[in-house]
C-alpha cells in the first residue's frame, strides 16, 4: 500500500527514490521513523545490481513500470509491487471480461456441476476465468475452461515454479501453455498457510466480477469475496439448499448483499451490462496511469468524447479541494479506485469531498461504490 501511495504522490517510483526524508513525510502512512529508515537503507542499495540479482534468481516477473503488469490489478489499493508469472497470456492486450470463480476445496456434486456450467458458459462468451489452482471449485473452473480451449489465469500461493497441490501438475502445465500463472512470491517459495489469504486479493484484483459457487461458513473464498467488494468489483453467489453446509457461506454472502446467480444466461446478461472500468497505461515507461479506458464488455459506448472539466460558471463557490475532486469525477460512472489517482488526494479526503459534493447535488453515488458527475 505504501508503494502505491508513493507512486500516486510522486507520479513515479523513480522520483520517489530520490525524495528526501522531508518529502517522504508528505506521503500518507509514512512517519518520521519510516522516512528516516527509508533514506538510511536506500544509501545501501543499488537498484541496478539488485535488479540483476533478482533477474538471475527468477524466471519472469513484472513491476508496475512494465506495460504487461495487469492494469486492473494495479487499480486496487494494495497491488503486489512484484508479480511473478509464467505463460503467454497478456491481460492488457485483451478486450474482454475477467471473471474469478472460487469456492470450497470439497465441493458437493451440485457445486461441481454449477461451477462447470458457469465456467463453460463464460468461456463460450469469451471470458477469462481467474482462480487459484486449489483442489475443488478452483480445479473445476480451470478444467472446464481449458476443455473449450479457453483462457484462464491461476493465482498461486507459492512461487510460480512450484505446483500446489501436487496432483494438479498436469493442470498447471496446461495453464502455462495457453494461459497465465501468477504469484507475488519469488521462485522457489514453498506453500505456507499465510500465503493463501494474501493470494486471494490478487484473484479479486484481477477479476472484474467474482463468483462464489460453493463455500462453507468459514472459507477462504469468503475472504476473496470481501476483498472483491472492497475493490468495488461485482460479487455473485450461487444459492443452495439450507441444509447444504458446503454452501452455507454463499447464503451468508447473498444475505449481506451479494448478487444471486439465477442461471447462466441471466448472469451473462448482467455481466455484459457492467460499465467498463477505466484503467490506464501511461506512454512513459508503460507505467499504470488512470485515464485510458480498457473496455471489458461488448456493450456499445458513445463515440463522442465528453468534456471532463465541469462548467465553472454553473458551479456554486467551491473550495479548491472540492473543485479538484469534482474535476476527477467523470460523467460516466466509475468506481472509487479510479477516482483516487485522478484526484491526487488521500482516500479519506476523497470520501469526505465526495459526500459534500453529493449533498450539493454535483455528484451521484451509485451501487458498488461508483460515482458520476451529476
Amino acid at each position: 500500500m505504501t508503494i502505491k501511495r508513493l507512486w500516486e504522490h510522486f507520479g513515479s517510483l523513480a522520483i520517489a527514490w530520490q525524495a528526501s526524508a522531508g518529502e517522504l513525510l508528505a506521503v500518507d502512512g509514512i512517519g518520521l521513523l519510516s522516512a528516516e529508515k527509508i533514506t538510511a537503507l536506500r544509501l545501501k542499495l543499488n537498484p541496478d545490481s539488485l535488479l540483476a540479482q533478482h533477474e538471475a534468481a527468477n524466471q519472469s516477473f513484472w513491476t508496475p513500470a512494465d506495460a504487461d503488469y495487469p492494469a486492473l490489478l494495479f487499480a486496487i489499493n494494495d497491488p503486489p509491487p512484484v508479480l511473478y508469472y509464467r505463460g503467454q497470456l497478456r491481460v492488457n492486450s485483451l478486450d474482454t471480461l475477467t471473471v474469478g470463480i472460487v469456492g470450497t476445496r470439497s465441493p458437493s456434486p451440485y457445486g461441481k456441476r454449477w461451477t462447470q456450467r458457469l465456467s463453460h458458459k463464460l468461456t463460450v462468451q469469451g471470458g477469462v476465468i481467474v482462480s487459484g489452482l486449489a483442489a475443488g471449485i478452483d480445479t473445476e473452473a480451470h478444467q472446464s475452461c481449458l476443455k473449450l480451449k479457453g483462457l484462464t489465469i491461476a493465482v498461486l500461493g507459492t512461487g510460480t515454479d512450484i505446483v500446489y497441490p501436487h496432483r494438479n501438475r498436469e493442470l498447471y502445465e496446461q495453464i502455462v501453455a495457453t494461459g497465465l500463472v501468477v504469484s507475488e512470491y519469488p521462485d522457489g517459495t514453498p506453500p505456507d498457510k499465510t500465503h493463501f489469504p494474501r493470494r486471494n486479493r490478487i484473484i479479486a484484483g484481477l477479476s472484474r466480477a467474482l463468483l462464489v459457487t460453493e463455500a462453507p461458513a468459514r472459507s477462504g473464498a469468503l475472504i476473496t469475496a470481501r476483498l472483491a467488494n472492497d475493490y468495488c468489483r461485482e460479487v455473485y453467489a450461487l444459492p443452495c439448499a439450507l441444509d447444504n453446509r458446503q454452501g452455507e457461506g454463499c447464503l451468508h454472502l447473498i444475505n449481506q448483499g451479494a448478487q444471486i446467480i439465477l442461471g447462466e444466461q441471466i448472469l451473462i446478461e448482467a455481466l455484459a451490462a457492467l460499465p467498463p472500468i477505466a484503467v490506464e497505461l501511461s506512454e512513459q515507461s508503460g507505467e499504470i496511469d488512470s485515464r485510458t479506458e480498457v473496455t471489458l464488455t461488448d456493450s456499445s459506448t458513445d463515440s463522442q468524447a465528453q468534456p471532463n472539466a465541469p462548467e465553472r460558471a454553473l458551479l456554486p463557490e467551491l473550495s479548491s479541494l472540492l473543485c479538484q475532486v469534482l474535476e476527477a469525477v467523470p460523467i460516466e460512472p466509475v468506481v472509487l479506485d479510479q477516482i483516487v489517482p485522478l484526484a491526487r488526494v488521500t482516500t479519506s479526503e476523497l470520501l469526505s469531498a465526495l459526500l459534500q459534493l453529493e449533498l450539493l447535488g454535483l455528484v451521484t453515488q451509485l451501487p458498488g461504490m461508483q460515482y458520476q458527475r451529476s
